[in-house]
């Protein structure tokens, strides 16, 4: 298909959850108002999981201001802050029933770059088996400097931004597949949503959009880095302690619902070596309470029916085997808060090693 012409352009439906974020209004919304893209082949959808907080109140005020220069705008009000996992679902179900082509997920902190959409849609309708298309992330504040080049995965199931902080000139111009695409600023084909789901609600905040590319990989799709289509993001390092919570417990979600049976029982004894790591981390911190409240919360026997469920549908879809998942996971943590001489000089030669016993052992 030629994305040349307007009349064969892909519907694309552009999907932002709303929450905190007043400020950011007038630059997401002229953002999409100057996108290169046929106004009658897009859609917005805006998630008000805010209620109240002046998000939406802004957003309206700007829609108004540039009236028929924004394609389509469809708004969804949950009443309530749902979660970034069901705030997306929320407007994918929607978006899956009108019947588009693609979602783009874009961060209410980010921004097009004019010629964003098209070059990720690009890159999407030239290659078989797309799971996921991110666009090159640079910083809001300094687009010159990358946020994400695409993101990673560490074997025990840690996620984080690659190239950070990097200069956006030294990021290769082609395409190239990364292991996941970071729920701020990625289009989705909707038959990929289609074959393996939508986003884990479970999960809430953090490690969803992992748990999605990693599912996408599983069932044979491929996730992509479009350094041609690129997004500014202000990006800020939360350091709220409760987002603990959210990351660790979630780390193991991941890892006990997605790897196979075989593969966790290997990685136990080193996942619960890394988290004597993290409690003790975590108590110099001040995050001990938040880690803490995320094991207990493995005590929980509807936790073991979920993982139970979450297990079969990932049995059902899967058509990677481990040992090819663990050619695209990572055993370093390239991210500068997290990077010390402990850790560059002790822990990552352990972990490599680990990994390349792991890829050796496992056969299935």
């Amino acid at each position: 298909m030629s994305i040349e012409k307007t009349e064969s352009l892909p519907r694309v439906a552009v999907v932002t959850v709303l929450y905190r974020c007043e400020k950011f209004m007038p630059g997401l919304l002229a953002s999409i108002a100057a996108v290169e893209y046929p106004r009658e082949r897009l859609e917005l959808h805006l998630v008000d999981n805010g209620a109240g907080d002046g998000s939406l109140a802004a957003a309206r005020r700007e829609i108004d201001r540039l009236g028929d220069r924004l394609p389509l705008v469809v708004i969804h009000e949950p009443g309530a802050n749902v979660g970034f996992a069901a705030g997306n679902n929320l407007a994918l179900r929607a978006v899956l029933a009108r019947g588009v082509d693609y979602a783009f997920l874009l961060n209410p902190d980010a921004t097009f770059e004019p010629a964003a959409l098209r070059a990720a849609v690009r890159v999407a309708e030239k290659t078989a088996e797309v799971g996921s298309v991110q666009s090159l992330l640079v910083l809001g504040n300094d687009p010159e400097v990358v946020n994400t080049s695409g993101n990673a995965i560490h074997f025990l199931g840690f996620g984080y931004v690659g190239g950070y902080l990097g200069a956006r000139a030294s990021v290769t111009v082609e395409p190239r597949d990364i292991a996941f695409a970071s729920g701020a600023c990625v289009l989705l084909p909707v038959p990929a949503l289609e074959r393996v789901g939508l986003f884990d609600e479970t999960l809430w905040l953090y490690h969803e959009d992992l748990d999605l590319g990693w599912r996408l990989r599983l069932a044979g799709l491929r996730n992509l880095i479009a350094p041609a289509s690129v997004c500014r993001h202000h990006y800020e390092f939360s350091r709220a302690k409760s987002k603990w919570y959210w990351m660790e417990r979630n780390r193991w979600i991941v890892v006990l619902k997605n790897y196979r049976l075989p593969t966790v029982l290997l990685l136990l004894p080193a996942l619960l070596i890394a988290d004597v790591g993290l409690l003790l981390m975590a108590a110099r911190a001040g995050w001990l309470g938040a880690k803490v409240r995320s094991l207990l919360w493995f005590l929980r026997p509807s936790a073991w029916r979920y993982l139970w469920r979450g297990r079969r549908a990932v049995a059902r879809l899967r058509r990677v085997p481990d040992r090819e998942l663990l050619r695209h996971f990572t055993a370093v943590i390239d991210y500068p808060d997290f990077r010390s001489p402990i850790v560059t000089r002790l822990v990552e030669p352990v972990w490599k090693v680990l990994l390349a016993i792991l890829r050796a052992l496992v056969r299935w």
